[in-house]
């Protein structure tokens, strides 16, 4: 009988049992916790991959001007630069299929490490705690990057050419309405009417040339890579289609100051001085007075000279053969409203209508020559921004 109570009194046997199980438990915490920052790190790098391959791609996007081969291809290639871990790290391999485009704007990419696509993640230790699963994990990653157009950028050159209106008599002048006397008060002009102002001699009404910034103006994709010639205008005198006057910065509507000078001039056309002020529609730029002729040209030539073997691939529609990653001959600079022409001030000053990017390909004393393109700018994210040739990208999921 006492043996009996002996054995029931006993509790060593209840405490192995009790240690055994809880050695079992922290085993499975402790397997299931390396499995699990497996996983984590997995998910990461595949997150960073897809991160990378979006942005690419939506650079790419812009700088083809909307070419999906060119975004799905360097999609690709940074997605490969990105290691995630499968049996050990490997380099994140995607296929065409993997880059999408939500919008025409947008790149989305998919990274993974799964079954189906033949390389999940190895783990160690998940067969030890259910053996009816493999040691191997499914995981994806989606990030999707958007081009942005963008407005009211610094850094601008100070050249100010007059904005493309539909120039209805091709000789270069704003043509206003024709005014004239309305004798039948019927709100039209009727032939016989006499004209006040016949600004083109013709003897008939005309009515104002048609400008508006998206319709008639410099725009991208439409004019990317079209050569201009922008040559330099006497302040004293009328705008022209094609001809551009020296301007200062700031804008006179900002209430903010600047040194002037044909130094301070010469230096931001040369790039080595970043006017630091953010110019946008409606801002009022004044007219360096006279002709700047001489710090133009030199500014020009020490451009040029920063990169004197860079040139425009009409093919591919960029610039080739560059010491930069992005060539410094690739400005910006404004484009005034024609509607609004030169305020008479003082000073005189032009009405900002937009902001364009050209590639200078060369000069002619101040006369400038350079194709339209697009270019990356920093400044304020803006859909309706007019032209459409500054933008930037940045991951919208």
């Amino acid at each position: 009988m006492r043996f009996f109570k002996r054995i029931v009194r006993d509790e060593s046997g209840v405490t192995a049992v009790v240690v055994a199980l809880s050695l079992v438990m922290i085993f499975a915490f402790a397997v299931l916790t390396i499995d699990l920052g497996f996983v984590q790190l997995a998910r990461t790098q595949l997150q960073n991959a897809a991160d990378a391959a979006a942005l690419a791609g939506a650079s790419a996007l812009a700088a083809s001007n909307g070419d999906q081969s060119v975004a799905i291809a360097e999609a690709k290639n940074f997605a490969a630069f990105n290691v995630a871990v499968q049996d050990k790290d490997r380099s994140v391999v995607i296929t065409d299929s993997c880059v999408t485009f939500p919008e025409p704007t947008k790149v989305r990419v998919l990274t993974h490490r799964t079954h189906d696509t033949g390389d999940p993640v190895g783990l160690h230790f998940l067969k030890v705690i259910n053996p009816l699963k493999d040691n191997e994990a499914n995981i994806t990653a989606t990030a999707t990057a958007a081009v942005l157009s963008i407005c009211g950028p610094k850094c601008l050159r100070p050249f100010c050419p007059p904005d493309r209106w539909d120039d209805a008599d091709s000789n270069g002048i704003w043509t206003p309405d024709d005014e004239y006397n309305d004798l039948n008060t019927n709100g039209l002009w009727d032939p016989g009417e006499p004209l006040i102002e016949d600004y083109n001699g013709n003897g008939v009404w005309d009515p104002e040339e048609f400008y508006d910034p998206y319709l008639t103006g410099y725009r991208a994709p439409d004019d990317i890579g079209v050569q201009v010639t922008l040559h330099l205008l006497n302040s004293n005198n009328d705008f022209k289609a094609e001809w551009y006057y020296s301007v200062r910065f700031p804008p006179i509507n900002s209430g903010e100051s600047w040194d002037p000078g044909a130094d301070i001039y010469r230096e931001l056309i040369e790039g080595d001085r970043c006017e630091p002020f953010s110019i946008g529609i409606v801002d009022q730029l004044a007219l360096e007075p006279g002709g700047m002729v001489g710090p133009t040209n030199q500014g020009l030539d020490a451009l040029i000279a920063k990169d004197p073997t860079a040139e425009w691939d009409p093919v591919t529609k960029t610039i080739i053969n560059s010491a930069y990653p992005v060539s410094p001959r690739i400005v910006l600079c404004a484009a005034f409203n024609p509607t609004y022409g030169v305020d008479s001030g003082p000073p005189k000053y032009v009405t900002v209508a937009k902001v364009m990017a050209l590639f200078v390909e060369g000069h002619v004393g101040a006369d400038i020559v350079g194709r339209f393109m697009r270019a990356v700018a920093e400044g304020d994210p803006d859909p309706d921004c007019p032209g459409g040739f500054l933008y930037n990208v940045c991951l919208v999921e």
